[in-house]
């Protein structure tokens, strides 16, 4: 385990308690199975965290940063906060790529900087040309500046070898047993009457490389109804998908739900889950499906067929999806749930990720 005198910072996050997406989720169960002898710092946004700012949590340091940490501004906070933390600690866990364009000017420093790359950025739909290019470059400078690299998914240490001629990233991948399947309750189902029968289910930001479409053409026309909760006013993008596909009596498009225990109680009540995903390594999403005891069919990419282990069904077109959609067997899906929660259980699990995280920082 981490040395008494190996002092960690985190930065890249926005911050703890966790309020948002996988990085902060990742730090959040780092923060709970940290051993009793490491030091470890997490940098918060202020703008974030704006009511009272403890100054720790489950046993880490929090220090706080007066400057936004999403979009085009994490850029600056993270760069701000990889100065900081530079000269006080012996690793700094940097989370993502954005701070990139500092970290070649600290190059006498590259021994401590442990970069999670995350998934790869660049190729989301969400970015225009010119921020595609912008965000390619700052992995491309990130990697080259980092003297350790993580990769959650042996599909990322492909592409960092590949694209960067590195070899060296370790795999640690990512936990999912904060999912708890919670019972179909009256109330659930007075606001959900699709839950007193079968239905699939898709949950994911609204967004081309998210495959959105491909699953509601596949299903617009089936008998299993299809539940898609996913983020449907934010750009104009999404907005022309609901209208195109609200008027199907079998799609069932809900905004975002926040409330864990409503979400856990719709994705672990479906008869299949769709996880749809074609950017990113370990998606956060998909090893909470697993957990939930679900079958999963998956968009047929490295990155998805690695996580499951090959033990599901995969599509990559409507017509692929179609058959399967048309051919589902319940003795089959109830096989593959139990192969994914037996793979869960052995390799995405916080305790056990934790451990690895700890024991690769001590080097």
């Amino acid at each position: 385990m981490t040395k008494k005198n190996t002092r960690i910072a985190i930065v890249g996050c926005q911050g703890l308690p966790a309020r948002y997406g996988g990085y902060e989720t990742l730090v959040d169960y780092l923060a709970e199975y940290k051993p009793e002898n490491a030091d470890v710092t997490v940098y918060c946004s202020s703008r974030i965290y704006k009511g009272e700012k403890p100054p720790t949590y489950k046993g880490v340091t929090l220090e706080y940063i007066d400057l936004p940490s999403n979009g085009l501004s994490s850029c600056f906070y993270d760069m701000y906060t990889i100065v900081k933390s530079v000269r006080k600690y012996d690793k700094i866990l940097i989370l993502g790529s954005s701070g990139g364009l500092i970290m070649p000017f600290l190059v006498r420093y590259r021994k401590k900087f442990v970069l999670n790359i995350g998934g790869i950025e660049w190729m989301r739909s969400k970015y225009n040309f010119l921020l595609q290019k912008f965000v390619r470059v700052l992995m491309k400078i990130s990697v080259s500046s980092s003297g350790s690299l993580i990769a959650d998914n042996i599909g990322i240490k492909d592409y960092i070898q590949e694209e960067y001629k590195r070899s060296d990233s370790v795999v640690i991948e990512y936990g999912g047993d904060q999912a708890q399947k919670i019972e179909i309750s009256q109330v659930g189902i007075q606001k959900y009457p699709f839950l007193e029968n079968k239905y699939a289910i898709a949950i994911a930001r609204i967004q081309s490389d998210n495959n959105v479409e491909l699953l509601l053409e596949a299903f617009k026309d089936e008998k299993l109804p299809l539940v898609y909760i996913g983020n449907w006013d934010v750009s104009d993008y999404s907005k022309k998908i609901k209208n195109k596909y609200s008027g199907y009596s079998n799609l069932i498009l809900l905004d975002a739900i926040f409330d864990l225990e409503e979400l856990n109680m719709l994705r672990g009540n479906c008869f299949l889950y769709l996880h749809a995903h074609s950017a990113g390594g370990t998606n956060p999403s998909l090893v909470e499906a697993m957990h939930l005891d679900v079958p999963v069919y998956c968009y047929g990419n490295i990155f998805n067929k690695y996580v499951t282990d090959n033990k599901t069904m995969y599509f990559t077109t409507v017509d692929e999806l179609k058959v399967l959609i048309e051919n589902l067997n319940e003795k089959l899906l109830t096989s593959i749930a139990q192969s994914l929660k037996s793979i869960a259980t052995e390799k995405y699990t916080w305790k056990v990720i934790a451990r690895k995280y700890y024991d690769f920082l001590e080097k």
